[in-house]
């Protein structure tokens, strides 16, 4: 037994030294620390050249967008420059994206306005406008665009949309004729083989006579001697500004009744309160009962009063 424990100690004395003179000293020899070199500002390529050559491994970790920094730049490095760390440790590096693009969004289908609202969402705007006569979408909708849905544009990039202007009615277009004079734009409508349908004075701040709308609108197409009606502007009335004035008074006197109404109707809500019994407190309920009771006895009164009256009339008329 004392046999069998002498050579199991002796064993492990023998492994002991060959862990402590062979293996550990290949480990760390093999297990050598470097330190990490600067690859800032490097392409991805010569940064991979720089730090496989220190003995790393590279991973190229996120992309990160800055418009300043030219694309494909090493804009940071994990494990930091300097540090001391094992051969073959993974260093991850962040790129530059370059300015951020945008994807373009589905506009067919929306109005103008939607469309527009949209664009502006996404950081971009809306470029020319065109009107084409299409029966594909209703008036004022998107037809087309001109860059793609799903396409990778910069911010601001304009976006040309093609806009259904209705169903084409005949060979002719309706004359833009708001702000012209009111002879002029009769001349333009004849000259156009239209004819002048109903006109509309209204009472405007424009000069007299000239054209604040109208029917149909501008660009629309149509048939020869399609009437046009036109919305005329007339000088104000002393009515027509008192009456400004007068709604300009009443809003003034709105926005004060506003203004007061939280205290007047406070001081109203506090006296129908005083009046009201409190149904917690017995005595005014006893109130209410002698008052209803009051107002009995009166009635009874008054009835038993009126039958005496008439006989008294029946024995002076004998």
């Amino acid at each position: 037994m004392v046999k069998k424990l002498s050579i199991l100690v002796l064993v492990i004395f023998v492994l002991f030294l060959i862990f402590n003179t062979i293996l550990m000293p290949w480990y760390v020899k093999h297990a050598s620390l470097v330190q990490v070199p600067s690859v800032m500002g490097l392409t991805l390529l010569d940064a991979k050249k720089v730090l496989e050559d220190a003995g790393l491994d590279v991973k190229q970790g996120d992309i990160k967008y800055d418009e300043t920094k030219p694309i494909g730049i090493v804009l940071d490095q994990n494990p930091m420059t300097g540090e001391q760390v094992k051969k073959g440790r993974r260093v991850y590096l962040t790129l530059c994206g370059g300015e951020q693009l945008i994807e373009v969004p589905k506009l067919v289908g929306k109005s103008e306005r939607d469309a527009r609202f949209t664009l502006v969402q996404r950081n971009l705007q809306a470029g020319e406008i065109v009107r084409k006569f299409t029966t594909e979408q209703p008036e004022d909708i998107v037809v087309s665009q001109i860059i793609q849905p799903g396409s990778k544009v910069k911010k601001s990039t304009k976006i040309d949309l093609i806009i259904s202007n209705g169903q084409l009615l005949g060979d002719l277009v309706i004359p833009d004729l708001i702000g012209k004079k009111l002879n002029d734009a009769k001349k333009i409508v004849e000259d156009k083989k239209l004819k002048v349908g109903k006109i509309t004075y209204q009472p405007s701040d424009l000069e007299a006579g000239t054209i604040i709308d109208q029917y149909p609108k501008k660009t629309k197409s149509a048939k020869e001697n399609t009437p046009v009606d036109l919305f005329v502007a007339k000088k104000k009335s002393d009515r027509d500004k008192a009456m400004d004035v007068e709604g300009d008074v009443e809003t003034t006197i709105e926005k004060d009744k506003k203004k007061d109404n939280g205290d007047k109707g406070k001081s109203e809500n506090e006296i129908k309160n005083k009046n009201k019994p409190d149904p917690q407190n017995p005595k005014d309920k006893t109130d209410k009962t002698k008052e209803k009771t009051t107002e009995k006895s009166t009635d009874n009164k008054d009835k038993n009063d009126k039958p005496k009256e008439k006989s008294k009339d029946k024995q002076e008329n004998k």
